[in-house]
């Protein structure tokens, strides 16, 4: 299903150009707007809110700081992530300043 800029599927959430949503009450509500018109089998219902703004606060990060730009322009919130990438974007989204 797409939705504005954002393609929703029951194992994934792509927002193309997510680097333009700089603050994390933003992000927030973007996605509740998506988990409103979404199925709840879909990605973004099934994940936990803010490990994706933090995912997604990583991504702006690195795009920021003109590191990955063409792979960090946009973002692919995952339903599964494994440990060791929830706690990097954790550390990441630390950083991020631009709200």
């Amino acid at each position: 299903m797409q939705i504005d800029n954002a393609i929703v599927t029951p194992t994934n959430t792509h927002i193309t150009d997510s680097c333009e949503v700089k603050s994390k009450a933003d992000m927030r509500t973007y996605l509740e707007s998506l988990r409103e018109v979404s199925a709840s089998e879909m990605a973004v219902n099934q994940r936990d809110i803010e490990s994706q703004v933090r995912e997604w606060r990583s991504h702006n990060f690195f795009y920021r700081i003109h590191v990955f730009r063409s792979r960090t322009k946009d973002v692919d919130l995952e339903l599964k992530q494994t440990w060791y990438r929830e706690l990097f974007c954790r550390m990441v989204s630390f950083f991020y300043f631009w709200d």
